[in-house]
């Protein structure tokens, strides 16, 4: 008999954390899934545990590779080994609240056109303090949940509100794996952002739905890629690039918020550069793409730090 879920954990080194993500999946209260674990060339002991881990639990599949190929192929090897009709997606240092998981499943199994569903989170924090998930970092989809609670469908709105921001945390997504495969999987040309990337093209392809429940332990730390400034940046960049036309064609507010988180990110860029001027100008530019007091207030610290009065977020973050 086929499973109903099979969750997907790419991993390099990552023997210090894996344990844990493997083990809450594990918990799940759920019959029929599997776990497809990809070790995308590990030294440090991944393998062979996973290979005991393997031998041991019939729920667990171990895939090797040879060589570090990033972790879209590494996902794309799991995807296409997968048996299930419905994919999830868990990091190697994050933890999914296995009872959440499980009532989410039986909602893509209540509602197939579901292609792509994602919820709530809290972070863990480098020294171990946990913060709830900062809404105010995507306001559009903010406003679209405007103080409700439960799974709610985007409807006609997944296009704008995906293309335009990211409010999806890939560990927390549970995915159609056969609209995943007629969108192409994630694109291994992508370092960063690849999966916002499959996020916006799966809209196209059916029903996204959000829960407001928090379902996953998201780990932040510093050798996590999302604190490799560069990289994320320049993959933001060619997200933005790649659907910037069909969000103006389809909802020129998304194409504008689009271009406003770009603009935030380059400033980001330019301030751990010390470029302080440039940092500005792309302040002025968010606050253009996206006028709002917030964004009034990102210009009024921007302009205090551009004049020495205040000290960059480099600086703070020493």
């Amino acid at each position: 008999m086929l499973p109903r879920l099979s969750v997907i954990i790419p991993c390099r080194n990552a023997l210090d954390t894996l344990p844990r993500a493997v083990a809450s999946v594990l918990a799940l209260p759920t019959d029929r899934f599997e776990v497809i674990i990809v070790d995308d060339g590990s030294s440090d002991g991944t393998g062979a545990w996973l290979a005991e881990l393997a031998s041991g639990d019939p729920r667990v599949v171990a895939l090797r590779r040879d060589a570090d190929h990033g972790v879209s192929a590494a996902r794309n090897a799991g995807i296409a080994a997968a048996r299930a009709p419905v994919l999830g997606f868990l990091d190697a240092d994050d933890v999914w609240y296995p009872a959440a998981i499980g009532a989410r499943l039986e909602w893509h199994e209540a509602n197939p056109d579901t292609v792509l569903s994602f919820s709530s989170y809290m972070t863990l924090l480098p020294d171990g303090a946990l913060q709830p998930r900062h809404d105010a970092s995507w306001p559009r989809f903010s406003r679209f949940v405007d103080g409700r609670s439960g799974m709610l469908p985007l409807g006609r709105s997944a296009f704008s509100l995906l293309a335009g921001e990211n409010p999806v945390c890939t560990s927390s997504v549970l995915a159609s794996r056969a609209a995943v495969l007629a969108a192409g999987g994630f694109d291994p040309g992508l370092r960063q952002a690849e999966d916002w990337d499959l996020w916006i093209r799966l809209s196209r392809h059916g029903a996204v739905a959000a829960s407001t429940a928090v379902e996953l332990l998201h780990a932040d730390h510093p050798g996590s890629l999302s604190h490799d400034v560069a990289g994320r940046i320049g993959g933001i960049r060619e997200v933005v690039r790649r659907h910037q036309a069909e969000a103006w064609r389809r909802s020129p507010r998304a194409a504008l918020a689009a271009l406003c988180l770009l603009e935030q990110a380059e400033a980001e860029l330019a301030w751990h550069t010390g470029h302080r001027g440039h940092a500005l100008l792309h302040s002025v530019g968010a606050a253009v793409c996206h006028p709002s007091v917030q964004m009034a207030r990102t210009m009024a610290r921007a302009a205090l730090t551009a004049a020495g009065l205040m000290p960059s977020p480099g600086q703070r973050a020493a």
